[in-house]
């Protein structure tokens, strides 16, 4: 089990965005990753600006490399929440090879730095809404497998789907490397049961990231919402987990001390 912290939770806010790659001061967080003991730093490849993304260059996965070299904290998963703005179910013809190439780069540079899992958000603006949505990302995402196969990248997917719903749509998909994304905060917001939802795709997750949000709400500090927490705690300790799991919790003004509190938090339970 690789433990982490979502990119740019130690730093302040990014033009005020609550998560985005922090352009400019992204190379500052493997030091403070290195003197908080995290072993993983949970890239985030966002819309904004997103060709300035070290994760899609070859001098800025080198200059990745190197800031793991020296910190000892790894990437070992990426973020893709670019595809929360450009959704994967909406893509025209003539943008399928543009889509397909930012894939494929995020699989072969993550791969080069020794990484395991890429999440791809279907929520918010790239929810899921009908069959026929679900029909277009399983034929596109199937087409990577080869490509998963080679370099050992998983696409792990996180949906609002209902719990059976998403069950059936992931078992829809002929490439063995699609996964799932389990976020507390997010199924706690949708009010979905934990219990329910390891039963159904247990064995598929192979990323979590630990959130607390209330319940048709946003986002609280870790233990102040309805996510269900120690259950979270008890799977990833008991079940064999072998997957990341990457703190995504709630952020302020005060990065540091609001991380090392929240962290303590979930420890303790």
């Amino acid at each position: 089990m690789q433990t982490g912290i979502m990119q740019g939770r130690l730093l302040p806010k990014f033009k005020s965005l609550y998560q985005s790659h922090p352009i400019g001061t992204w190379e500052q967080e493997f030091s403070i990753a290195k003197n908080l003991n995290i072993q993983n730093i949970e890239f985030i490849l966002d819309a904004y600006l997103y060709a300035h993304n070290p994760l899609l260059t070859n001098d800025g996965i080198e200059k990745i490399k190197s800031l793991v070299k020296s910190s000892g904290t790894q990437v070992k998963s990426i973020c893709a929440d670019i595809f929360m703005e450009w959704p994967i179910q909406n893509i025209v013809a003539h943008e399928f090879n543009h889509y397909g190439n930012i894939i494929e780069t995020l699989i072969t540079n993550l791969n080069r730095l020794k990484g395991q899992d890429i999440v791809i958000p279907f929520v918010d603006k790239s929810s899921i809404k009908n069959e026929q949505d679900q029909l277009k990302v399983i034929g596109f995402l199937d087409e990577f497998e080869e490509i998963c196969n080679k370099k050992q990248i998983n696409l792990s997917l996180e949906t609002d789907l209902r719990p059976k719903e998403f069950l059936k749509f992931i078992s829809s998909f002929k490439n063995k490397y699609i996964k799932v994304n389990y976020d507390s905060g997010n199924s706690a917001a949708l009010g979905y049961l934990f219990k329910e939802e390891i039963e159904l795709y247990g064995e598929k997750i192979s990323n979590i990231h630990i959130k607390d949000r209330l319940l048709h709400g946003g986002p609280v500090m870790l233990g102040k919402g309805n996510a269900e927490l120690f259950e979270v705690k008890e799977f990833i300790e008991k079940s064999g987990y072998n997957g990341i799991v990457t703190y995504q919790a709630y952020r302020d003004e005060d990065p540091i001390n609001t991380f090392t509190k929240q962290r303590s938090y979930f420890e303790g339970l």
